[in-house]
């Protein structure tokens, strides 16, 4: 869990605190009549204004907040209560806009009572509230403030020193950083300050970076601030600080972060020096937070060209196979029409990876001209392209056009008894029904089965009721048994064994061996001892022997059977099949 002191700072500019705050909020800019059902333009004079439901009359937003303000400047603790107490008829999404103010003028008369009210308050945001009446306390009465907060949990008391903190901009660092220590927070302190020195321009980077590299290196929610610092170092005085930087930072995971993020803005002005530098400085030139890696991506997205031909130099091959591979993706991706045009202009070891993703990322806005480009393509990447293609395509809004590509698109023919297939997987996530409808429309021959089987086996992972569901339409015949196969294995991997069981009875007796030959070998190896328990409830001795053979053929490399259970299963394993086991001709994959 982190602390409260990594947590990203939401501040608010520091101003004088109780009149100011409706400017600052708006606070009742949306707070009016609605809330109240009262539509009429209120004619009190302002000194009879006692409610909130009176000051609801004006229909001017800037009248509203003011009027709420001059009633709160002179009104008592009891009407300050009163007013509180009147926020719980305010709508629930504008009523912490009211309170605010209302808890804060409380907390200049009773600051103690101000914070127990918010605990009164049903369903109030109390962080946000509490903020509100530290803010106003510690304007007035610092010491008091901070004694009281002391006595706060964990989450309030980082909430109290937050405000206190962002009223009291005024102190001197040292006794702010006093202050957060009294709390137990004293880097959330630390933080916050040195927040407020990187929100305005850096005048002396190489000052503020000593000042802050021993203090925030080891806490790595706080890395960006010395990326911040490093950034504008390198910007004042060149690149020549980047050993200094890099020799200050002992903790690796943040110096990677700050090189790298010095290095990305290099990049823009001097890319090859960039390169250079961080082939030279990189200790983990192939982890997915490399420093070379990061300046090539960021170099791609300007001079793709000149970034490829930099990382085609690099003498590594396992480097530069990952970089040119890396490059080229970014490349794509980006700028899919360029690379497919410049397809000849790149490497031919290249081809697969930019025409997969240029196709991958043309999909998204234009699928028609993906399709057609695709089409026209030849060579070894034909196929990846259209895969990459039909993945992308399917899993946007117009599949059906995808499917029909596959089907009717003369130039790729050749491909359909591979694409199909992998069409078809991909549409059962989107649409089960009509990739099962599309798959029985096509033919089969005798030796052939059915594509209904790639659907169920892919919805069986997905759904395996839902895939059960659609086995009465499947062809008879083998096809037929491989489906059913399918979802048995299914049932039987999520622990279904009596559906896996019962799916055998609504196939034709002669079939059943067939179906639980697979089912068999995924009973034993994910549920071992529920096929022991089940064995003699297997329709016939052949299958009860194949079902002892696979339990006795696994125990033999696993040993998960007692003596009495091997006994027992031994019972059931026919001269046939005790062959086969003495042999250790048993196939369990």
């Amino acid at each position: 869990m982190k602390s409260p002191c990594d947590r990203e700072l939401q501040c608010p500019p520091v101003v004088p605190s109780t009149i100011i705050l409706c400017a600052l909020y708006g606070l009742l800019a949306g707070f009016g009549a609605p809330l109240y059902g009262i539509s009429t333009e209120g004619g009190a004079e302002r000194a009879t204004l006692q409610s909130l439901e009176e000051i609801a009359q004006f229909s001017s937003p800037f009248k509203r907040t003011l009027e709420l303000h001059i009633l709160l400047s002179d009104a008592s603790e009891a009407q300050v209560l009163k007013l509180l107490a009147e926020t719980e008829g305010v709508e629930v999404r504008k009523r912490l806009q009211v309170q605010k103010p209302i808890l804060q003028r409380l907390a200049q008369l009773n600051p103690k009572k101000a914070y127990a009210q918010i605990e009164l308050l049903e369903g109030a945001d109390r962080s946000q509230l509490i903020y509100s009446v530290f803010m106003e306390w510690s304007s007035y009465d610092l010491k008091e403030a901070v004694d009281f907060a002391i006595s706060l949990d964990d989450n309030e008391r980082i909430e109290a020193l937050n405000s206190i903190l962002t009223e009291r901009s005024d102190l001197p660092e040292v006794e702010r950083r006093l202050i957060a220590r009294k709390l137990g927070f004293e880097q959330y302190a630390i933080n916050l300050i040195m927040q407020e020195k990187l929100s305005k321009p850096i005048d002396d980077p190489e000052e503020m970076w000593n000042e802050l590299v021993e203090e925030v290196q080891d806490n790595p929610g706080q890395s960006w601030m010395l990326a911040t610092v490093a950034r504008a170092w390198v910007e004042k005085d060149g690149m020549g600080i980047l050993d200094d930087v890099s020799e200050t930072i002992t903790n690796t995971e943040t110096r990677q972060f700050v090189l790298n993020s010095v290095l990305r803005l290099v990049t823009e002005n001097d890319p090859d020096r960039a390169f250079e530098y961080a082939l030279k400085l990189d200790n983990n030139p192939m982890g997915l937070h490399s420093l070379v890696l990061a300046v090539a991506r960021s170099w791609v997205k300007f001079d793709p060209q000149s970034a490829l031909n930099a990382v085609s130099e690099i003498e590594r091959t396992s480097l530069r196979n990952r970089l040119e591979d890396s490059v080229v993706r970014e490349w794509a991706y980006e700028k899919p029409r360029e690379v497919l045009s410049l397809i000849d202009t790149i490497s031919e070891n290249l081809h697969r990876t930019a025409t997969t993703a240029a196709v991958s990322s043309l999909v998204q806005t234009d699928p028609q001209q993906a399709a057609e480009f695709v089409a026209s393509m030849s060579g070894s990447s034909r196929a990846s392209a259209a895969n990459s293609l039909l993945m992308s395509w399917i899993r946007g809004t117009d599949y059906e056009s995808a499917i029909d590509w596959v089907l009717n698109e003369p130039q790729i023919s050749g491909l359909k008894p591979l694409l199909l297939p992998q069409a078809l997987s991909y549409l059962v996530s989107v649409d089960p029904q009509l990739a099962m409808q599309k798959a029985l429309d096509q033919p089969i021959s005798d030796d052939q089965l059915g594509l209904e089987v790639t659907v169920i086996g892919h919805l069986s992972y997905q759904d395996p009721d839902e895939a059960r569901d659609l086995l009465s339409k499947v062809r008879t015949g083998s096809t037929q048994v491989a489906a059913y196969q399918e979802v048995g294995m299914s049932f039987v991997r999520n622990g279904d064994t009596e559906k896996a069981l019962n799916l055998a009875e609504e196939l034709p007796s002669s079939s059943r061996s067939e179906y639980f030959e697979p089912i068999l070998k995924t009973w034993t190896q994910y549920d071992h001892k529920e096929l022991l328990k089940s064995i003699d409830r297997l329709p016939t001795v052949e299958i009860q022997s194949r079902a002892a053979l696979m339990l006795l053929a696994n125990n033999e490399r696993n040993t998960n059977l007692s003596k009495e259970d091997e006994k027992r299963v031994r019972q059931f394993l026919s001269e046939e099949d005790e062959e086969i086991l003495e042999d250790g001709d048993v196939d369990l994959r």
